[in-house]
């Protein structure tokens, strides 16, 4: 295989990783059906579910099944909680396996996220980034802020600091999640 071929495949990786973490900072949720099957999904990894079905050989896992009795569960739960109108069964529609591996492989890049900005806002940076991040912490809670859906001016105003610092922070801090994503993803040489 010549160089520029996996020069190529590199920088296509690199491109999806790219569009997966600002696709996944820029999630602010809707009343789609997809973006509410979206939030079960991700309701249903932090259950733990997704862990133990892991464990098991692919054959087994069984994904749809296992999310589709989450989701029934949860609609259970919420009748007990007031009247609500009976949904039958058979009438959740859980979509294809395929489906369903890319809204968990979502929802994990979301929690990966969150779990990064928490390590900025701590002043903890990755260890295998030799690029240095100055500004830390303000990184940290500029996204956090970001990910809430604050606007660069508020997000300026939260912080104390100017507009374009405040970009500048969303900017690095996205560079920063994006690298570290490619790090984990195997493209070495990028940190």
């Amino acid at each position: 295989m010549n160089t520029q071929h996996v020069d190529d495949q590199m920088a296509a990786q690199f491109e999806r990783i790219i569009r997966r973490v600002k696709s996944s900072m820029n999630y602010r949720g809707s009343y789609s059906t997809r973006d509410i099957l979206g939030s079960l999904v991700a309701r249903w990894l932090h259950s733990g579910e997704w862990e133990r079905l892991k464990l098991l050989p692919a054959e087994d896992r069984r994904i749809g099944e296992s999310v589709r009795r989450f989701i029934l569960d949860r609609m259970d739960q919420l009748r007990r909680r007031g009247e609500h109108d009976q949904i039958p069964e058979d009438l959740v529609a859980v979509p294809d396996e395929a489906t369903l591996v890319e809204l968990i492989e979502a929802a994990e890049l979301r929690a990966w996220i969150e779990a990064r900005i928490a390590d900025l806002e701590a002043g903890v940076v990755d260890p295998r980034m030799r690029i240095p991040l100055a500004h830390v912490a303000d990184v940290g809670r500029a996204l956090r802020l970001h990910m809430k859906g604050n606007t660069q001016r508020e997000i300026a105003a939260a912080l104390g600091i100017s507009l374009g610092a405040a970009n500048k922070r969303i900017l690095e801090g996205t560079n920063y999640l994006v690298v570290l994503q490619g790090i984990e993803a195997g493209l070495g040489g990028i940190g």
